[in-house]
């Protein structure tokens, strides 16, 4: 059953169209790699289905319930501010520079958004946060501040903080990019061991290797467009599109 449908939808930056009628279908507990060289439109993409950046064309529909629909014209309209809301809520996003808040310890920077967005009391959303620190390998560092810990650890603490919205899709942009190579490791286990739970996922990754393990389909994306798809076998051992094909063999090269 699809969780996300995306129809062709555009978003242009001034004079220039970063994504040119994007139709993407995911489907509950679906794990997808976005793969593609810089500048390709990923981490536009995924802006545009949290609702960081608006569309100029297209529908997005989560869970069978539209946030952007296409009027009679073409252009998109969304819904009501209340019911975004409430779509962003399914969705908890990880950004490859860990956004976490610097004067809130671990703990708070995981309780804030339950407490004041799900109402839940401290007590539930600190036990909720202790499961999943522990989830996540960070059990004895809730009282640390992100300036105390690793680039690895602080990223591990992001993931924490977006799964304790308890959000049905996860949506990963280059979550291992701005780490040292040693620290990609810890947290891409993570990100896998969701994967094995069957957390719906997409994740725009430069990490072959971690895209033809744990993805169910492989996305490759050039000049706003997505050029191919298909299950990591077929796209990393069988690549048809010459585009894709030379990226490929430019990543191996390198």
């Amino acid at each position: 059953m699809s969780i996300l449908k995306v129809r062709n939808i555009t978003k242009r930056f001034k004079n220039l169209e970063v994504l040119k009628g994007i139709d993407l279908e995911v489907d509950k507990g679906e794990v997808i790699a976005i793969i593609g060289p810089s500048g390709s439109g990923k981490s536009t993409l995924l802006r545009c289905l949290i609702r960081l950046e608006t569309v100029d064309r297209g529908s997005i529909e989560i869970d069978g319930e539209p946030m952007v629909a296409e009027d009679a014209e073409g252009r998109s309209v969304y819904a009501p501010e209340k019911d975004i809301r409430a779509l962003r809520r399914k969705m908890g996003m990880v950004f490859q520079n860990f956004n976490l808040f610097p004067h809130k310890s671990v703990l708070e920077n995981i309780i804030e958004a339950p407490i004041i967005v799900n109402k839940l009391s401290r007590r539930e959303a600190e036990a909720i946060a202790d499961q999943l620190l522990q989830k996540v390998g960070l059990a004895d560092k809730k009282h640390n501040y992100p300036c105390e810990l690793s680039g690895g650890q602080q990223q591990r603490v992001a993931i924490a903080r977006a799964l304790a919205m308890n959000p049905d899709i996860m949506l990963f942009d280059e979550p291992t990019s701005a780490l040292d190579p040693e620290l990609t490791g810890e947290v891409l286990r993570v990100i896998k061991n969701l994967a094995e739970e069957h957390m719906t996922m997409l994740v725009v990754t430069h990490e072959m290797g971690f895209a033809k393990e744990v993805a169910n389909r492989v996305i490759f994306m050039d000049n706003g467009v997505i050029v191919e798809q298909g299950t990591p076998e077929q796209i990393f051992e069988q690549p048809q599109h010459p585009r894709l094909k030379a990226f490929l063999g430019q990543i191996l090269r390198s």
